[in-house]
């Protein structure tokens, strides 16, 4: 399935929904320091017939508060898997973005997590003052 989005640049961009595996675990690592140790275990796991495939995550606010980029974790992830010569799938997510910041996460992330919070309070909003509530 393939579907257009509109990037802040004026150009569409044409995507294929990722089919990926069925157990996936969100491994994030906020300092970049423990991305072996972590895919250490999903080896060992792999190892006892458990396959479960790594999602490296980190939002677009604990990149603000680390002072990192989404291509830090691409890195980190790259690295691991290489050291460890892991062969499974693996995906660097975009985590809790919204379509303000994705841009900077497009070319380092191919697993994209989409924050609604802003949408969903919109919504509340909407509906307490249409039935005459008081918003909390």
């Amino acid at each position: 399935m393939s579907s257009g989005i509109q990037g802040s640049s004026g150009k569409t961009n044409f995507c294929t929904m990722l089919n990926i595996e069925p157990y996936t675990i969100g491994i994030g690592d906020r300092f970049a320091r423990q991305g072996r140790a972590q895919l250490e275990a999903l080896v060992r796991a792999k190892e006892t017939g458990i396959n479960v495939f790594p999602v490296w995550n980190k939002s677009y606010r604990e990149h603000t508060l680390i002072k990192t980029k989404p291509a830090d974790v691409r890195a980190e992830a790259d690295a691991a898997v290489k050291a460890l010569g892991w062969t499974g799938a693996y995906y660097v997510d975009a985590d809790h973005i919204s379509l303000k910041n994705v841009e900077g996460f497009i070319s380092a992330s191919n697993f994209f997590t989409i924050d609604v919070a802003d949408f969903a309070v919109a919504q509340c909003r909407i509906f307490v003052f249409a039935h005459g509530l008081s918003f909390w």
